[in-house]
């Protein structure tokens, strides 16, 4: 009856593909390691499972993972936060060169 519900908002549930799973789980046989997911305050390894469903992992812990949550997150282009690499490098700046005027050396002789 004390308890409270606590609901998470759809900016909360973020999944980032790569290799930067290995420092949350090991390699195993059972699924297969697509990146990581951060829910909140918690980060883990995402695994894909051999039944189809996902999984957050966590050294030997695994929590079973909403699919069409993470499907939902995988599909939606987000802004990348402050610091992160953008999709496309900016464009290169145009430099132009221009000749500096120079004083030709007087030549007077007396």
């Amino acid at each position: 009856m004390g308890e409270n519900l606590v609901l998470m908002k759809p900016s909360s549930f973020r999944i980032t593909v790569g290799p930067r799973w290995s420092a949350f789980a090991q390699a195993r046989d059972d699924m297969r390691m697509l990146g990581t997911v951060q829910r909140g305050m918690q980060i883990g390894a995402l695994a894909l499972l051999a039944d189809g469903t996902y999984a957050q992992v966590n050294g030997d812990v695994i929590e079973p993972l909403n699919v069409s949550r993470v499907l939902y997150a995988m599909r939606v282009k987000r802004s990348p936060a402050p610091g992160e690499a953008r999709d496309a490098p900016a464009p290169a700046a145009v430099v132009v060169v221009r000749k500096r005027r120079r004083i030709a050396p007087c030549s007077t002789q007396a």
